[in-house]
């Protein structure tokens, strides 16, 4: 049965990257890696103070993504991705659950430093990351 554990992590898409990231830090969240400048950076932020936060989320994260032309596009969602921690023991029993439910697999399943992870996408076509973690 599909079933989430957790909520993992929300992408979103900006358009510069350090104003965005000096307004996350002004309300109390903390970059935990970056990586690249300008168009096409990444970074992932949490809540700064994660001992004060509610223990299911002090580990979620928020990716962001520099992209000025996706920022600004009518027709694009600035919500890149949600992500969902699966409570399956393996990818390969989540691509099962899938093929149970009839939810297709968009992408993947591709590896990812603390797991693998699938994208399906809902009804309104936003990207769903279901990841399985080691």
């Amino acid at each position: 049965m599909l079933k989430p554990k957790n909520f993992e992590h929300i992408g979103i898409v900006v358009s510069d990257m350090d104003r965005a990231l000096r307004f996350y830090a002004s309300h109390g969240l903390e970059v935990l890696r970056r990586r690249g400048e300008g168009r096409d950076a990444f970074a992932a932020v949490r809540l700064a103070d994660a001992e004060m936060a509610n223990a299911e989320m002090a580990n979620a994260e928020m990716n962001v993504f520099c992209n000025p032309d996706r920022a600004y596009a009518d027709d694009v969602q600035r919500v890149d991705h949600v992500c969902l921690c699966m409570n399956a023991a393996t990818i390969d029993d989540l691509l099962v659950e899938l093929r149970d439910a009839g939810i297709a697999v968009a992408s993947g399943p591709v590896k990812r430093s603390d797991g693998f992870a699938v994208f399906v996408r809902d009804p309104d076509g936003l990207r769903i990351e279901l990841l399985v973690k080691h």
